[in-house]
């Protein structure tokens, strides 16, 4: 028989993973809580969002480190029908403001540190807010302020369908202001399945979470996920590479949902270089990288020195995170590939717009269940939507077995004298080097050549040498690249711009260096 009431499929299934007992589902400051903890926290979230009037996809802030609340608060706002727009409660003022007012938003739940230094009633649309404490425990009750009166009585309150927003995100863009990505419950709940299915979870599984749950791939692929197929969630506000290992031990951990520079710092962090001799807990099956390319070498070492499958994947916002991913064992990795598609159409096309062939280079374009038509607001980058298909402005190829290969940003691609030439293929040779701890190529304006290629390395503190190590970068780039491609300079920084899950953001870099007068 079918449900009595039409609702969602995502909704349906949270709901149906929490009343499944007292399963363990979160794990965070030293507290491990079942299902019946987390769904009486959800429904009584569920019941203020309703005393406060809130309707089927109104938009609600959600602005909180990682933590259990944030876990139930999320939960309890898809299931309910409102739109969470989860935000980075590091945000200063005027970005915070600014993504508020677009997004029209009708109420916030905030870290009551958030409220201290920012006010929110400046946003024209915000009719309450949550203040949650810092010793927010289960149970407690939540501190709710009154904006603005409702404007007569709140209407029938209706369950969210497969239309339904169920979140609205902000992508960071490398031009303009951020894209608006707002994904229905169908849409989401397309790439959860995928996730469950490609990665093999069910009840017995236990990821860790230190990635930022405010960015689509801890959302997705290690909340959602995780509650949708039964399994349980270990939660750090961040990731610690002094705690990592312990965690995984302790927690008998299953898999782990990471980034290339997770994967960097766990290889090149000296005091972790100890647990070499203690074995990886058997439990682990694999960690997921994502969100970033992955240097080759950085898996090679990782898979070599821990014994443990990377699965290299990639994911967009657009599309709910995942795209494509590596099978897991025994499957057929491919390491420098980030897998087959995904529950989605992928294709590579070239600048004709036509479809290449195996191995021939073009923007990666792709269509499916879990992938956006147009953005949120007017006709922003509606030059992406062609036909039915999205077009990502990520460049790669496909081989003859089908596994994707990144090489870039179609807008980052560096242009010397009408050569083109991928900043990752640049870096990935430079980050071989171990005295270089992280590295981004961009392209700078150059007469004779339309634009030469600036290398900006930040060098490990171990390394005290910075011009012998420039010049055996240099000597390395030589010896692996066509001259073309090598940098013409070098400049060691002590950081390189970067967004919340690690990756560089080559924009940021190549405007602050332009701000400074580079010619």
């Amino acid at each position: 028989m079918g449900r009595a009431i039409s609702v969602s499929e995502l909704s349906h299934s949270i709901e149906t993973r929490l009343q499944n007992g007292d399963n363990k589902a979160v794990f965070y400051n030293e507290r491990m809580l079942g299902n019946q903890e987390l769904m009486v926290d959800v429904k009584a979230i569920k019941a203020l969002l309703r005393a406060q009037g809130v309707q089927l996809g109104d938009k609600i802030l959600l602005a909180k480190e990682n933590s259990y609340v944030f876990v139930a608060i999320y939960l309890a706002l898809i299931q309910y029908g409102a739109t969470v727009v989860p935000i980075n409660p590091a945000m200063p003022e005027p970005e915070l403001l600014k993504v508020g007012t677009r997004a029209e938003a009708r109420g916030a739940f905030v870290g009551d540190g958030i409220l201290a230094r920012i006010d929110l009633t400046q946003l024209p649309s915000l009719q309450f807010m949550v203040s949650i404490a810092a010793t927010f425990q289960p149970g407690d009750a939540m501190k709710v302020e009154r904006i603005a009166k409702l404007n007569g009585p709140p209407g029938k309150w209706q369950a969210p369908d497969e239309q339904t927003n169920a979140i609205l995100l902000f992508t960071s863009g490398t031009t303009g202001q951020p894209k608006g990505v707002a994904l229905t419950h169908a849409q989401v709940f397309a790439t959860v399945t995928q996730v469950i299915a490609t990665h093999e979870l069910t009840a017995t599984d236990i990821t860790y979470c230190f990635l930022p749950l405010f960015h689509i791939n801890a959302q997705v692929v290690a909340l959602l996920s995780t509650i949708v197929s039964g399994g349980s969630l270990i939660i750090e506000e961040r990731f610690s590479a002094s705690r990592f290992w312990s965690t995984v031990e302790r927690h008998q951990v299953t898999w782990i949902s990471a980034v290339p520079t997770v994967i960097g710092i766990l290889l090149k962090t000296a005091e972790l270089r100890v647990a070499e001799t203690h074995p990886v807990p058997a439990s682990l099956r694999f960690v997921r990288s994502a969100s970033a390319p992955l240097p080759m070498l950085y898996a090679k070492r990782f898979e070599s020195r821990f014994g443990v499958p990377i699965i290299e994947s990639y994911g967009i916002t657009e599309a709910a995170s995942q795209v494509c991913v590596n099978p897991l064992p025994p499957g057929k990795r491919k390491l420098g590939s980030v897998g087959l598609p995904a529950g989605v159409e992928l294709q590579i096309v070239g600048d004709d717009g036509r479809v290449v062939a195996a191995h021939e280079r073009g923007e990666i374009a792709i269509r499916g269940r879990s992938v956006i038509r147009h953005y949120a607001y007017g006709d922003e980058g509606k030059d992406s939507f062609r036909n039915g298909w999205f077009y990502t402005g990520d460049l790669g190829h496909v081989d003859e077995d089908g596994y994707v290969y990144i090489t870039g940003r179609k807008k980052e691609m560096i242009n010397r004298a009408g050569q083109k030439i991928s900043p990752r293929e640049v870096e990935d040779v430079i980050s071989q080097h171990d005295g270089i701890r992280s590295v981004a190529v961009i392209g700078l304006p150059d007469e004779l050549h339309g634009e030469r290629v600036a290398a900006f390395l930040v060098v490990e503190p171990w390394h005290l040498d910075e011009s012998g190590l420039v010049e055996a970068v240099n000597a390395l780039c030589r010896r692996s690249l066509s001259a073309y491609k090598c940098p013409e300079e070098y400049h060691v920084v002590e950081a390189i711009p970067a967004g919340p899950t690690g990756k560089v953001q080559r924009h940021r870099l190549k405007e602050a260096v332009l701000a400074c007068g580079a010619r």
